[in-house]
């Protein structure tokens, strides 16, 4: 299987949201594995093109009600 790697600005990211994100993140079909840059405000997803895509984590975020720049 083939991952893709997407790099998703997150506002105002801090520690205390990683918890959250990471959960919100990872239910979504298709993740693999997700890191943070707490000094970039990045999140950076390893995805299953197959079962998910950007636009699916860029929802789920924005459903959650953090902002992405």
């Amino acid at each position: 299987m083939r991952t893709k790697t997407a790099i998703i600005s997150i506002q105002d990211l801090t520690s205390e949201a990683v918890p959250s994100l990471r959960e919100i993140l990872k239910a979504t079909p298709g993740v693999e594995k997700v890191d943070f840059s707490l000094e970039r405000s990045v999140a950076v997803i390893e995805f299953d093109p197959q079962q998910s895509d950007v636009d699916m984590l860029l929802r789920a975020l924005l459903k959650a009600g953090y902002k992405v720049t």
